[in-house]
This record gives structure tokens, C-alpha cells and sequence, in this order.
């Protein structure tokens, strides 16, 4: 089965002009860990996500290997979270997407998918390899949906 058959079609998606405070808000409204960076002609241009965030937040050195482990370099007051978010929230999305995050093409075996998956358990984008459109994205639950044989594309 194809990447086609299981993903979610016409996913949520933040231009890459759009501030890190608009995604943001965009990820808690929609509820995702991850959204699809598109350019200005609707292209695609990477991923912003938790992580991403995250990273903009806290200590570089809280974010080296087990997060959780690491998790004594971030002070307890959270005034100061919420002080370095007012710092990095009007950075443009472009400059802090992660370029390099794996994309899926349509025709891309179900497969595949899940060994992405076992190296890094978060949602994929599905992009046409001519237009580099965003078409749809792929979770884990998608692909147990798949593997356990209820696998429909859900708009």
C-alpha cells in the first residue's frame, strides 16, 4: 500500500513567512506536534514543531541526548520560559524550520513509512515530487491503522 492510501489528506500547514509566535498558536489550535513549512507558491520548505520550539526555549545543553535526563538545566521559574518566548516569537518560521526533516512521496511503499517512523516516532508530510505540494501527512496511528488493516486516508 502507498503513502496515498493511509495518510491524512490536505493537512494543516504555517508559511515560512509566518512568525514562530503564529505557529505556535497554530499547533495548539490544531492540536499537532508538527506542522508542514510551505513557501510563498505553496511548496514545500521543511517542518516546525514541538521540538523546534522547544529548542528556542531551553538551554542547548537540556536538549542534548535524553531530554528527560537533562531536564535540571531548566530553571523552575517559568517566568523565565515565558521571558525567552517573548525574545524568539517574531522569528520568522524560515529561519528556524527544520530544513532537513524527512518527506514522504505519494507513491512511497506504507513501509517505508513505518521505518522512518522506528528512527523518529513523529508525523510526516507527504509531498509531490514535480510541484512539492503538501498533500497529506502520515502519523504512527496512521500506519497502525494500516498494519492492523483499517487503513482509509482520513480527510
Amino acid at each position: 500500500m502507498s503513502c496515498a492510501a493511509i495518510m491524512t489528506k490536505s493537512p494543516p500547514t504555517i508559511r515560512d513567512d509566518a512568525s514562530v509566535a503564529d505557529a505556535a498558536g497554530a499547533l495548539v489550535a490544531q492540536r499537532q506536534m508538527n506542522l508542514p513549512v510551505i513557501d510563498g507558491d505553496g511548496r514545500y520548505a521543511g517542518m516546525f514543531g514541538i521540538g523546534d520550539l522547544l529548542s528556542l526555549l531551553v538551554p542547548r545543553v537540556a536538549l542534548a541526548g535524553n531530554l528527560t535526563a537533562n531536564l535540571r538545566f531548566i530553571g523552575d521559574d517559568p517566568e523565565q520560559l515565558r521571558r525567552k518566548y517573548q525574545e524568539v516569537k517574531n522569528l520568522r518560521v524560515a529561519d528556524v524550520a527544520d530544513r532537513n526533516a524527512a518527506a514522504l512521496d505519494p507513491e512511497t511503499s506504507e513501509i517505508e513509512a513505518i521505518r522512518l517512523f522506528c528512527r523518529n516516532p513523529s508525523a510526516l508530510p507527504v509531498v509531490e515530487r514535480e510541484s512539492r505540494k503538501v498533500v497529506g501527512m502520515i502519523s504512527c496511528g496512521d500506519a497502525i491503522r494500516a498494519i492492523a488493516g483499517n487503513a482509509s486516508g482520513r480527510e
